[in-house]
């Protein structure tokens, strides 16, 4: 039956075009025959019409999809011809062009439109299925799914300008019976729940996710028998279609079934009283997202979307969230949300996958309780590529709400938080913080290009400004831009950041960082206990305070901060890392030696943990294990001067002249060619007992504000300079000297 009321005007008043499933169209309530198409283009001039934003087509538009292959003159000619043919159609016996009521030519353009009601049902399907998803409605849901009366386009299977739309309608009709299933899995109706998800098999036998919700859903309702026999289906399809085998997570859920461990559901009537009775979850980690897209360069995208949505779920006080270099790790490797749930100590697991078609956006998001398998929640969203503000904040918002947190106003307002509406912007902002997360000298650069394109797209960035500030301090840090210039910079621009919010704790963190390394101290310790303040869960400010108490003496407060910083991030290489060199620089030597086993285990190839061990085992007299570590240290950092320093020291700790002096020798032909900070040099001299070289060098490093001088008070390579007053003379200078601590 027809959507529009039949009614007879004089003059044709209202069209219903259906593109899903058969075509079909009809005029007043009266359906158009076939017969009135005698031509096949006239009907796909129609069509894509009715697919176009606001319905209308440039002729050259639509002479380049309709006759690709003709010369200009005949496409034209052509495109006239079936104009004039669609108007027929439509309106049979139609005198003159003038006289169409719904297909209309204005200058270039070519318009689909009725004088009273235009519908069209792919139109009245998406904006049904967005009302669906807003309302978790059952009816709301129904209704979108009646009008998916199959395949977009069906009679036009090969023409590649279909191909796109089709397949995100596919997605959209798939991710509806996927949400209505979960809507009946939180009311309790869970049979109702198991027909949508086979009817959503039906679409994409060899989807595992789906066979995976059956299993789980058949042993939820005691129904074993039936979940064996499901993951049975789904291994037979997988081999057959896939020529593969069920993953990690299928076959762990196997085996929760056949143990036992998957306790049958509360029924309906009980459901609602076992929600209100379960405490709120304390504890998540949001897993990297799968990107789906073929390009390797929109890795940026799926990366950013996940580190917005843990940024955003950190701010909220109740919530423990495992930080972005942690979950980091664990990008394209098989993991399990019981594995992750073991393994960093949370309750709850959020994972994903991006895929982006043009400008259209699909985020699919599964929330998993890791004690039973149970998913929590689950949504695909379908949107705009400009839509990815609105995205990220419902995610986070949903999230909060399914983790049964009490969130109060101001947890709310920090969730919805946007530091900009500039979508271009935001993507620039995404690349920047995707070559930061890289570290090296040569990503950093690049992050810097892109801050500064998304503060150009937006002067009133925040989120940039912070961004780029973390990178001059980077780059100075690794002597690639000189300090005087890279550190006024960095503190702009982090200035600049909290001038446009000064309650943004990123900001503050990283003006305090840029103040740290340029010995501004107290300024330092007052902008990064103000970050902690805003945000006790970033992680960053905890690990760059810790830096701060450790130049000023400050170790056991300074280990605390790390072992903070660590609880929140626990698989941050550099963090569990630092935590040794804060326990090396406590004079804790076995504890480093402890401390840096656990993060080589992590990564054995982690040349700084090496670092670390060697000096700590120079400091313990065990010259011979710390020359092998540091050798090591020297391989796997491609002889870092830093670490050529260090063995160096050992080798003349262990009456090893000869050895120091070589590479003291290396060292100084090594700076003819390049950059060979002072401070290293320094303590080679301190190593060979060479107390007014190493003053010297020293003083080299001082004018040239090396970052390295921050560890000046507690390197304990400097214990034999101590007690000359020129030591102290430089740790005034440097403003060290009247700071509580080790002098």
């Amino acid at each position: 039956m027809s959507k529009i009321a039949e009614q007879k005007p004089v003059d044709p008043s209202a069209l219903e075009i259906h593109l899903l499933g058969p075509f079909r169209i009809a005029v007043d309530g009266r359906v158009v025959e076939g017969r009135h198409f005698t031509r096949r283009k006239p009907k796909l001039l129609i069509k894509l019409l009715a697919l176009q934003p606001h319905h209308q087509l440039h002729r050259e538009q639509a002479m380049e999809l309709l006759w690709p292959d003709s010369d200009p003159d005949s496409a034209n000619n052509n495109l006239h011809k079936a104009i004039h043919m669609a108007r027929q159609s439509l309106e049979p016996g139609l005198k003159t062009a003038a006289d169409s009521h719904f297909i209309i030519s204005q200058s270039q353009q070519i318009l689909l439109r009725a004088p009273q009601t235009l519908w069209i049902d792919v139109e009245a399907f998406e904006q049904q299925a967005a009302q669906a998803i807003k309302s978790a409605n059952v009816k709301e849901y129904e209704a979108a799914l009646d009008l998916y009366t199959g395949p977009l386009l069906l009679e036009d299977l090969y023409d590649d300008w279909a191909v796109s739309r089709r397949e995100q309608l596919r997605e959209l009709h798939q991710s509806l019976l996927a949400g209505l299933a979960r809507v009946h899995q939180s009311a309790g109706a869970y049979q109702q729940s198991i027909e949508r998800l086979k009817q959503l098999l039906e679409c994409d036998t060899a989807n595992e996710e789906v066979h995976r919700d059956l299993m789980r859903l058949y042993a939820l309702t005691s129904n074993r028998h039936q979940a064996l026999k499901q993951y049975q289906q789904c291994a037979d399809i997988l081999r057959r279609e896939l020529e593969t085998e069920p993953d990690l997570m299928t076959t762990e859920l196997l085996r929760e079934i056949e143990t036992g461990r998957i306790q049958p559901l509360a029924l309906a009537a009980d459901l609602g009283a076992l929600k209100r009775d379960q405490p709120a979850i304390e504890s998540i980690a949001v897993m990297p997202l799968a990107n789906l897209s073929k390009e390797p360069t929109m890795e940026y995208l799926s990366d950013g979307i996940a580190e917005n949505i843990i940024n955003r779920l950190a701010q909220l006080p109740a919530l423990r969230v495992m930080a972005w270099g942690t979950v980091a790790r664990y990008k394209d490797t098989k993991f399990t949300p019981a594995s992750v749930g073991r393994d960093l100590n949370v309750r709850a697991v959020m994972m994903g996958r991006v895929l982006e078609l043009g400008e259209q956006l699909v985020v699919k998001i599964e929330l998993i309780d890791v004690t039973d398998g149970s998913q929590l929640w689950g949504e695909q969203y379908n949107r705009g590529r400009s839509e990815i503000f609105s995205v990220q904040e419902e995610i986070a918002s949903e999230i909060s709400q399914k983790l049964r947190l009490k969130l109060s106003g101001e947890d709310k307002r920090r969730l919805a938080e946007r530091h900009t509406e500039n979508i271009e912007a935001y993507h620039a902002y995404l690349k920047g913080r995707y070559y930061w997360n890289k570290r090296t000298t040569e990503w950093l650069k690049k992050g810097v290009e892109h801050f500064r394109q998304a503060i150009d797209l937006d002067p009133g960035y925040a989120s940039a400004y912070a961004g780029l500030s973390d990178s001059y301090t980077l780059l100075v840090v690794r002597e690639a831009i000189p300090p005087e210039d890279g550190f006024a910079k960095a503190k702009a621009a982090a200035t600049m950041a909290l001038e446009i919010d000064e309650t943004f704790a990123a900001a503050h963190a990283s003006l305090g960082h840029a103040m740290l390394h340029n010995w501004e101290w107290e300024a330092a310790a007052t902008e990064l206990k103000r970050a902690i303040e805003i945000n006790p869960g970033y992680p960053s400010a905890h690990h760059w305070y810790s830096e701060y108490l450790t130049a000023t003496g400050r170790c056991a407060e300074s280990i605390r901060e790390l072992r903070l910083a660590g609880e929140l991030d626990p698989l941050s290489l550099i963090i569990s890392a630092d935590l040794g060199r804060a326990l090396y620089y406590g004079r804790l030597y076995d504890e480093v030696i402890v401390q840096e086993d656990r993060t080589l285990e992590m990564d054995a190839k982690f040349w700084l943990s090496y670092l670390n061990l060697g000096r700590s085992y120079t400091q313990k007299g065990m010259h011979a294990e710390a020359i092998d570590v540091l050798r090591k240290a020297c391989e796997l950092s491609k002889s870092n001067t830093e670490a050529l320093s260090f063995l160096a020291f050992t080798h003349a700790a262990a009456g090893n002249r000869d050895k120091a002096l070589k590479i003291l020798r290396d060292l100084d032909e090594q700076s003819e060619r390049a950059y060979v900070p002072p401070y290293h040099i320094a303590i080679v001299h301190a190593g060979l007992g060479e107390k007014d070289e190493a003053f010297a060098w020293l003083e080299h490093a001082f004018a040239k504000h090396a970052v390295d001088l921050f560890t000046l008070k507690v390197e304990p390579m400097f214990d034999e300079l101590r007690s000359d007053s020129r030591f102290t003379d430089l740790l005034h200078r440097v403003g060290l000297f009247q700071l509580p601590g080790r002098h």
